[in-house]
């Protein structure tokens, strides 16, 4: 008897260092629950989402796409690591498992937040690839005690991007396409049109006015790498995703 009261005692003592970190949504500074909805409706918008580890002893986490709904997983892109140490992805691959800090050498200490890039979500619409709406990309953040691999707890979210407004996908019926060539960027638009260009990280790069006989973007001074071309012409919005080589 001594002893089964022993052992449940010490089943006691161990409850509640189990299941002690939060999430929060930094942009609208709310928790974010088991089976939460974040919700984006404004395409190249960035969401952080902060780990606070409250328990005893450091932590680690995996992340994970259970499901992936109208599109394929290539326009979220996302950086995953504790104070800046971990790898950022361009798109995501359902059951796949992304290891916060694969190049850091260290986890979430007891009591410490990690930095805004710890889960850094950006979505880039791809409209005229992936044209039907919610975007979902279903989540699973795993936390796991660092020193002897047990799991802390599971937090299933999902990650949704729902424009707001019309938007039009279809760039010849609006007399305009966009093509990439040798250090130029190709526009050809029947209207005046104002381009903006913005790195996967969400900063303008670029910002042209073109008028109807304009369709040439100098882009040799831009780094190689994907980028958003937004443009608005006519009282119309497009976005297209292009790689400049």
């Amino acid at each position: 008897m001594k002893k089964q009261l022993l052992l449940f005692l010490l089943i006691l003592s161990v409850i509640p260092v189990f299941g002690q970190y939060t999430l929060l949504n930094e942009e609208n500074n709310s928790s974010i629950n088991d089976g939460d909805i974040i919700t984006v409706s404004v395409n190249n918008f960035t969401t952080h989402v902060i780990l606070t580890n409250t328990g005893t002893f450091p932590v680690k986490a995996t992340l994970e796409a259970t499901d992936i709904v109208n599109t394929d997983g290539s326009e979220l892109n996302f950086c995953f690591g504790f104070h800046g140490e971990g790898d950022c992805h361009m798109g995501i691959v359902t059951n796949t498992v992304y290891n916060s800090n694969e190049h850091g050498t260290t986890y979430l200490a007891p009591g410490q937040a990690t930095a805004h890039t710890d889960i850094d979500f950006t979505h880039i619409d791809n409209a005229t690839a992936h044209p039907d709406y919610p975007k979902d990309y279903v989540l699973k953040l795993t936390v796991i005690n660092a020193n002897d691999d047990t799991v802390v707890g599971e937090t299933n979210f999902t990650y949704r991007y729902q424009p707001q407004g019309d938007i039009s996908t279809d760039l010849a019926k609006n007399d305009i396409t966009i093509a990439t060539g040798y250090h130029v960027l190709n526009i050809i638009s029947g209207y005046h049109a104002d381009i903006t260009i913005y790195n996967l990280t969400g900063q303008k790069v670029k910002e042209v006015h073109l008028k109807p006989s304009q369709n040439h973007i100098y882009t040799g001074n831009m780094s190689p790498g994907i980028y958003l071309v937004h443009v608005k012409a006519d009282d119309k919005e497009f976005y297209k995703k292009v790689v400049l080589k």
